[in-house]
């Protein structure tokens, strides 16, 4: 028997794995979300041309910003909103910006842990 999904799952499956740091595989995504491989890699070129698009209310893969091209200032935002929020509603402001709650948890630890470069040496003597 055949799994069906509803195209809401569809289009948070292939936002979860577009918006996934290039370390994390595509075959594991899939093994969390509980979908064979290739079914994610099909959603997702489906969703490159246009063709899994989605008729709720909810994100348009589209129009959203990806988590990683977000700058620093507005993660800090997003940090300090959701800092002041129950699981509840972090999820739903996640939802409304396009990310989940890890990008939160892991953009406080990267502000935790200060600058990930080396400072840039100065020329002026």
């Amino acid at each position: 028997m055949r799994r069906r999904f509803t195209q809401e799952f569809k289009v948070q499956a292939v936002e979860k794995a577009l918006s996934q740091c290039d370390d994390v595989r595509l075959e594991d995504i899939a093994l969390d979300l509980g979908i064979g491989y290739s079914t994610l890699q099909r959603w997702i070129a489906l969703a490159k041309n246009h063709e899994l698009e989605t008729d709720y209310t909810g994100s348009q893969m589209t129009s959203e910003k990806r988590p990683q091209d977000w700058d620093l200032e507005e993660r800090l935002n997003a940090i300090i909103e959701c800092g002041r929020l129950d699981d509840t509603a972090v999820n739903e402001y996640c939802r409304s910006k396009g990310l989940y709650p890890h990008h939160i948890e892991q953009w406080k630890k990267n502000f935790a842990k200060g600058p990930s470069t080396k400072p840039v040496k100065s020329d002026s003597k």
